[in-house]
Formats: structure tokens, C-alpha cells, sequence
């Protein structure tokens, strides 16, 4: 059996007080107990903006009297997400609260470094164009710019059992790092993982360099499908329903690398929303190791 050494201290759970962030706290919640983490979550609030030259004398007083109220509606959600807690048999997580005032992503980089965060865990409002819509969210922002997994939750998302977890993979160095990583939280599930690699037309890697990259994952709870198409978003479509998957993981980079990696089909609109969370890994390098 795979032994993991995954532990996963603290997990991010940013909330506007929404729909979308509630629909998303189950799944917070659900990480959190199988992989033995705490939940922070973290609220900001923007500060009025001031002219320099007219800034008042009772600024402070102001900001103050601002935060105090911002604080007041955080102490009157918290007892309702404990309520969902207590509900769903996890009222043992402990749950702690972080309010900041500025931008969400730069809050988010600053409890990352803070507090030791190991995955955020956050509400989408949709993606029926996947890519596009992804990509200009606050969603999109955190994981182009965090250095921890970001789990992004749909709207449509209903919270079911993560048995099966679809792993998109270019057969890199950087994959198989990725992939050991995603094997590691997998067991903490008990759940499977099918790697998916869309085999477009161009592509230079030959069937037994694929053979030798997989035979290094002989041990891990994995099975491999490689598709040949050049339509790599249909095809993830189409996996994630004729394979049942439960979470699709994706290592991420530089946003040019995804507009290359879905370069044959950014025209095209999605046929269907993907309703499952995504899971988005980053590649590892020495200052996040």
C-alpha cells in the first residue's frame, strides 16, 4: 500500500458571507477532516477611498469604527457555519477568523506566508465558458498568483463523496512531482485518481517514453488514459462525465502556458458547465517546497 506523509495544517477559507462561499464551506469542511487540518477563514473589506490632501483628522476613528462593524458581521456568520459543521458531523474542526481590510488576493498572499496555510478552499460563481470565466474571477487570480493548491467550488457543485479525482497530464518531470503530490491527498480520501493526457496532433512524445514515465507510478492508486484529439477542453469534458470524476486536478503555471495547452478550442463555448471542484496544484521549486 502507498504510505502518504501529506499533512495539511491549516486550510484558507476566504467568504463574502454569499451563497457561493456557503455552498463551498462543506467541501472545507470535508478536506479539512480527512487530510486532519484546521479551517481559517478570512474576510475582507474595503477602506473609503481618500483624497491625500484631504485626509480627516479622525481617520483613525473612522477606519476603527469600519473594521468594528465588519468584525460584528463576521461574529454573526461564524455561528451559522458552525451550525453547517455541527450538522454534517464535523463540529470537532476548529475554526478560527482572520479579517483584513484590501484587495482579496494580496489578504490571501499575506495568510499564506502568516499563517502557515497549506490549500484555500473557495466558492465559484459558475464557469459555463470555463476557461474565460475561470481566468477573470478572483478564482482565477488566486491560483495564478498563490503558492498553495487552490480548491475552486462551483456554484452548481453539490457536495458528494470524492471517490474519483481526474489528474490532466503532459507526462513532464513536472507532472510525476505533481502526481505523487495528488496521490498523497487521494489516499487521505480513499479515492482513485485517472490521469488524463489529450494527445493532440503536435504532440512530440512517443508511446514508449509514456510507457517508461508510467512504470515509475507503478505503486500509486492510478490509472492512465491517453486520448488522441485536438480538442483538449471537449475531451476533458467528456472524460469527467463518462468516467464519473468526482475532483479534476490540474498543475498550473503561467496563464500563457494555459492559453497554449487549450489553444485549439478558446473559440469555442463549453457545451456544458463543469460542475466538479478543481484542484489547482503548483509546480514546486525550493521556496515552496
Amino acid at each position: 500500500m502507498y504510505k502518504t506523509t501529506c499533512i495539511m495544517k491549516r486550510i484558507l477559507f476566504p467568504t463574502d458571507f454569499s451563497e457561493i462561499a456557503d455552498n463551498a464551506f462543506l467541501y472545507a469542511l470535508k478536506m479539512a477532516d480527512s487530510l486532519e487540518a484546521e479551517i481559517m477563514l478570512l474576510h475582507t473589506f474595503d477602506m473609503p477611498i481618500i483624497d491625500g490632501a484631504e485626509i480627516p483628522i479622525n481617520f483613525k476613528e473612522m477606519y476603527d469604527s469600519l473594521e468594528l462593524q465588519q468584525m460584528a458581521h463576521f461574529q454573526d456568520y461564524i455561528p451559522k457555519l458552525q451550525r453547517i459543521a455541527d450538522a454534517h458531523g464535523m463540529g470537532h474542526i476548529k475554526i478560527t477568523h482572520l479579517l483584513k481590510s484590501g484587495d482579496l488576493t494580496f489578504a490571501m498572499q499575506d495568510a499564506v506566508g502568516e499563517h502557515n496555510i497549506s490549500l484555500v478552499v473557495m466558492g465559484t460563481s459558475g464557469v459555463s465558458n470555463w476557461f474565460d470565466s475561470l481566468f477573470g474571477s478572483q478564482t482565477g487570480e488566486a491560483i495564478t498568483s498563490l503558492t498553495v493548491p487552490v480548491l475552486s467550488i462551483p456554484i452548481e457543485a453539490r457536495y458528494k463523496k470524492i471517490k474519483t479525482i481526474a489528474f490532466t497530464n503532459l507526462y513532464r518531470e513536472k507532472d510525476f512531482e505533481a502526481l505523487e503530490r495528488l496521490v498523497e491527498i487521494a489516499v487521505k480520501f480513499n479515492a482513485s485518481i485517472k490521469s488524463l493526457y489529450v494527445k493532440k496532433s503536435s504532440s512530440t512524445i512517443s508511446d514508449e517514453e509514456i510507457k517508461i514515465w508510467e512504470g515509475r507510478c507503478s505503486a500509486w492508486p492510478v490509472q492512465f488514459f491517453v486520448v488522441p484529439h485536438d480538442d483538449v477542453k471537449e475531451t476533458i469534458q467528456d472524460f469527467i462525465n463518462n468516467q464519473h470524476i468526482d475532483m479534476l486536478t490540474m498543475l498550473t503555471e503561467r496563464r500563457g502556458f494555459w492559453e497554449d495547452f487549450f489553444s485549439s478550442s478558446l473559440t469555442k463555448k463549453m457545451s456544458y458547465k463543469i460542475d466538479i471542484p478543481m484542484l489547482a496544484l503548483h509546480e514546486r521549486s525550493s521556496t515552496n517546497a
